[in-house]
């Protein structure tokens, strides 16, 4: 009963907060699902091209998380503690981060036009799947600017406490992305048959129409959260502070998409089916329980910052623990599901016997692991509530280079073990991820940084 007293007023706030921000992501993973599923009439090499230009496409998520990630840090504290001025302020970090993350993805545009082809090859793939996946490839980095202020703005915007907004924003931008991507790789009705293509300009031209939303929703005189520019025009202090939080967590970012070559060449090592059964895998987990795992973190972000904002120490630690055992109830319970019907969720992606073999196998590991790597989201969320998202970044990079890739290559290749050494490695990653976080999160040091950020704002104010 003292259990359910403590924790039940966190989890009722946390799911009121979280459940749009889960289905948000439910049917932005839907629309890749689709992609995958549609790519499974054209054979492994088609899943394939599209999983390996994913693979570079991340380059850009990370890019628009890494910079959203610290625009909800401080966006969460102003609101959480200064009332109206704080979301004034709040829109004065919006505008700032929104501009740069737009220059940021111009030169994406360029990258994809001259080295798409060179990009896939470098993965270690064929020539037949080289062709589909560059030009996939080349479409998706056409709409890098718009993909990133999408993810800002989102972020943004649930810092606020308002998830429900970027929700409807993302219901509808993806499923105007899953119809169009079904009309042009089929050409349904007016729309010309493009094959592979297809799910590139979907994508493209629906990240397109959710910018056009954005802005429109934030130029608003009536929103919580209004674009404008500071007073006495671009904010250095802004500025410092926004780059301290994103910059760790772009790094995380780009280090897992940088770790994910040799580790996808590895895959490789044993054929085309086992690298399209980690693609489906991986489709699957972040159809079904990505959506929570994401959820759950962003929530904490919110409440930490809040929390923090207020000054309230006691109640962003209890939040910590509220998420965790929220976590391992929810996605514990999921993931054994998964586990169970892998054979049977796996067969819808492929009628290839060895790559539905291979992917109840991957499918089967990441549902195991799945509360724990929902654990380690959680607290990397609750620590970049606080400002702190260095912890998180070299617990990852120390954990994917000896477990994920290391650990990995040793038990698949040296033992022999192959695609079961893989699996291995993987869930010992999430594993070491967890624990390197949950220290610095025990040790308390993170509150200190949130009240060095906020009290440097708080001077900025008193000058101007």
């Amino acid at each position: 009963m003292d259990f359910l007293a403590l924790y039940s007023p966190i989890w009722r706030k946390a799911l009121i907060l979280s459940w749009p921000v889960m289905f948000s992501h439910v049917f932005s993973t839907a629309m890749r699902t689709t992609d995958m599923l549609l790519m499974g009439g054209f054979g492994p090499a088609a899943v394939t091209a599209v999983g390996l230009g994913d693979v570079w496409d991340r380059i850009v998520l990370q890019l628009g998380l890494g910079l959203g990630t610290g625009s909800i840090a401080l966006i969460s504290q102003e609101t959480g503690g200064s009332g109206a001025e704080g979301e004034r302020d709040a829109g004065d970090v919006v505008t700032q981060v929104l501009v740069t993350g737009f220059a940021v993805g111009l030169p994406f545009i360029l990258v994809g036009h001259l080295m798409a082809q060179t990009m896939i090859a470098i993965l270690g793939a064929g020539a037949d799947v080289i062709h589909l996946a560059a030009q996939y490839l080349q479409i998706i980095f056409s709409a890098a600017p718009f993909r990133i202020v999408n993810l800002i703005a989102a972020k943004a915007i649930q810092g606020t406490g308002d998830t429900r907004t970027p929700m409807a924003i993302g219901i509808t931008g993806n499923a105007v992305n899953i119809g169009l991507s079904v009309g042009l790789v089929w050409g349904v009705g007016p729309l010309p048959a493009l094959g592979v293509p297809g799910v590139g300009w979907g994508t493209a031209l629906a990240n397109f129409l959710m910018t056009v939303m954005y802005v429109a929703v934030l130029s608003h005189p009536a929103t919580r959260l209004t674009l404008r520019m500071p007073p006495g025009g671009w904010d250095l202090t802004i500025t410092r502070q926004l780059l301290r939080v994103s910059i760790p967590r772009i790094l995380q970012g780009g280090y897992q998409v940088l770790i994910s070559f040799p580790f996808n060449a590895v895959v490789l090592l044993f054929g085309t089916e086992a690298a399209a059964a980690f693609h489906v895998s991986r489709r699957i987990q972040q159809q079904l329980i990505a959506p929570m795992q994401r959820s759950y973190a962003t929530v904490s972000t919110i409440l930490v910052g809040q929390a923090l904002g207020r000054d309230a120490e006691a109640e962003s630690r209890r939040t910590g623990s509220a998420m965790l055992w929220l976590s391992a109830l929810t996605i514990g319970a999921v993931g054994l599901l998964l586990f169970l019907l892998a054979p049977q969720v796996v067969r819808p992606f492929s009628a290839d016997p060895t790559t539905v073999a291979h992917s109840i196998r991957f499918l089967r590991a990441l549902s195991l692991g799945a509360p724990i790597l929902a654990s380690f989201m959680i607290l990397s969320g609750l620590l970049a509530g606080a400002g702190d998202t260095r912890t998180a970044f070299y617990a990852s990079v120390a954990s994917q280079t000896l477990l994920m890739l290391g650990l990995s290559y040793a038990m698949s290749v040296v033992l022999g073990l192959g695609v079961t050494g893989v699996v291995i490695g993987l869930v010992a990653d999430y594993a070491g991820r967890t624990g390197l976080v949950a220290l610095r999160f025990a040790s308390g040091k993170w509150v200190s940084e949130a009240r060095d950020m906020i009290a440097e704002r708080n001077r900025r104010n008193m000058r101007d």
